[in-house]
């Protein structure tokens, strides 16, 4: 939005921050639908066709017009419905005390990094050559190939993520059954959103109010339960918080750095010139290649979770830090090499490789069985408040300019001194860990313990 129609840096922030959070906040109540109504598999399946919706409405619309806050609420929406399903479907495949299961999130992990990979670099160059009509048309694409797939072998699922109430799924209102009537209510929601994301600034502000009350809301579900389950909850609530704090700045990549990357980064390779978002690439590839390293390892030290979380809090602070020295080391055009940006991404994706599988498959394991799609939302609707981080760091990271044109030795010095700040914060934050660490590791310890007893006793 910043190059392509000329936005100002913090009304862009504005604008991603806030279509990232809603694709975010939307599996709290996608979560709460596939808990007591339609079943993971039938949300995956509703959140995938309005995401291609909507990469399809984008290539037909004109992109200075207002219509496209359609399309990016379509993706947005269907998102929210996507992801946490996705994950519930994938945690159902596997029993609790399934040795497997956190090995198991990692190639998930790797998967689906892989095709994140993949659009990048395609969508991208397609969008660089031809115009970003034909990149979002690529991107409605894939999204068909990957429904036809989940469609044509679901049947290898068996009955997991299936609907709890499949009588009343079936039932019939105004000759439509309930998936049609979800169908028909998400579209019209969309339409809602799109005018959210036009006024993005003021429902920052109502969007932060909600995260106070689910954080209450959350705070007292862990008050009423057990003691056992308090205990649990407690560890998640620690979890979600460091993996929220994160994930904000990890977020920042399709924005801050992006714009980084079109105005002080070196984006030529032996004379060919490089499209900034095709570096958004680097991030899943990092993940693939970083992810088969881990997975294979944690299939022999599962113990060693816990402390992979913790290194991976401070990866945040190490990506800025090279990110720093490359402003420190930059050209006389006040551009930086290509690696520290490659190196500094790297670390992110090593950093999220070694939080996401750990967050998502704990919460599958800690979450009361009647909560655990509302837990798996949570943890959603968190990363959507982290967000709006991207529109705290507008206040201090954005770039004047004249015509969308900006000065690359000014931009340098708002970066470096960002960066330093960024990294300063994360290095912080993971000198915080330390004191939970002990706690956390013993709670899930002891649940993995009690559930191998459970199976035991079964036998």
């Amino acid at each position: 939005m910043a190059s392509r129609l000329g936005y100002e840096d913090a009304k862009a922030y504005a604008i991603y921050s806030l279509f990232a959070a809603v694709g975010y906040a939307g599996p709290v109540l996608g979560g709460f639908l596939a808990d007591k109504l339609t079943g993971f598999r039938n949300m995956v399946l509703l959140g995938g066709i309005i995401i291609t919706i909507g990469h399809l409405s984008l290539t037909l619309v004109e992109l200075e017009s207002e219509l496209i806050y359609i399309g990016l609420a379509l993706i947005a929406v269907g998102t929210g419905m996507f992801k946490g399903n996705i994950t519930n479907l994938l945690g159902s495949c596997y029993k609790e005390d399934d040795p497997e299961r956190s090995r198991g999130f990692t190639l998930f992990y790797v998967g689906v990094n892989l095709g994140s990979f993949m659009a990048s670099i395609s969508c991208s160059y397609i969008a660089y050559l031809y115009g970003w009509h034909y990149g979002f048309g690529i991107a409605g694409g894939g999204m068909i190939l990957g429904l036809t797939i989940f469609i044509k072998f679901q049947h290898l699922l068996g009955d997991n993520g299936i609907s709890p109430r499949p009588k009343l799924m079936n039932k019939k209102i105004l000759g439509l059954n309930i998936f049609t009537i979800l169908m028909i209510a998400s579209l019209l929601f969309a339409l809602v959103v799109a005018r959210i994301l036009i006024s993005s600034e003021f429902f920052a502000n109502i969007l932060a109010l909600c995260g106070i009350l689910i954080l209450g809301i959350f705070i007292y579900i862990i008050v009423k339960s057990s003691p056992l389950q308090r205990k649990r909850l407690t560890v998640l609530l620690i979890l979600i918080t460091f993996f929220m704090c994160f994930f904000a700045l990890e977020m920042q990549l399709g924005s801050l750095v992006n714009l980084f990357t079109q105005r002080n980064v070196v984006n030529e390779i032996l004379g060919l010139t490089i499209p900034p978002a095709v570096f958004q690439a680097i991030n899943p590839f990092s993940i693939i290649i970083f992810g088969s390293l881990l997975g294979a390892y944690m299939k022999f030290d599962k113990k060693y979770a816990t402390p992979i979380f913790a290194f991976g809090i401070s990866t945040m602070a190490i990506c800025f830090f090279i990110l720093y020295i490359g402003c420190l080391n930059a050209n006389i055009e006040g551009k930086i090499g290509l690696l520290y940006l490659v190196s500094g991404i790297a670390f992110i994706g090593l950093g999220e490789l070694c939080i996401g599988p750990l967050i998502q498959g704990q919460a599958t394991l800690l979450a009361p069985k009647h909560l655990k799609g509302l837990v798996m939302g949570i943890i959603m609707l968190f990363a959507a408040f982290a967000n709006l981080a991207g529109i705290l760091i507008s206040k201090f990271m954005s770039i004047p300019s004249i015509n969308g044109e900006v000065d690359c030795l000014e931009s340098l010095e708002i970066y470096k001194k960002g960066f330093l700040k960024i990294a300063t914060f994360n290095l912080g934050l993971a000198l915080l860990f330390l004191p939970c660490y002990l706690f956390v590791n013993k709670v899930i310890a002891q649940t993995s313990t009690e559930k191998v007893d459970q199976k035991r006793q079964r036998k």
